[in-house]
């Protein structure tokens, strides 16, 4: 989980001189990097898709087929 308290003394320890760069110190966080946002877009995809191919296998060998 983010830590606005992490983030704040992280940003006091770099010595940043400029307030601006200090409050915006929290854009540089590794939950708000592009990676993060497209992992969290589609958050049941990996399950779905693993599902979706159990039903699948299952309709196609165990199903009987009828004509």
């Amino acid at each position: 989980m983010i830590d606005p308290a992490k983030i704040v003394e992280k940003a006091q320890k770099a010595d940043i001189k400029d307030p601006w760069a200090r409050r915006e110190a929290w854009r540089k966080h590794p939950a708000f990097s592009k990676m993060s946002q497209l992992r969290g877009m589609f958050p049941g995809f990996g399950i779905a898709s693993g599902l979706f191919a159990v039903y699948l296998a299952y309709d196609h060998f165990a199903k009987p087929k009828k004509h």
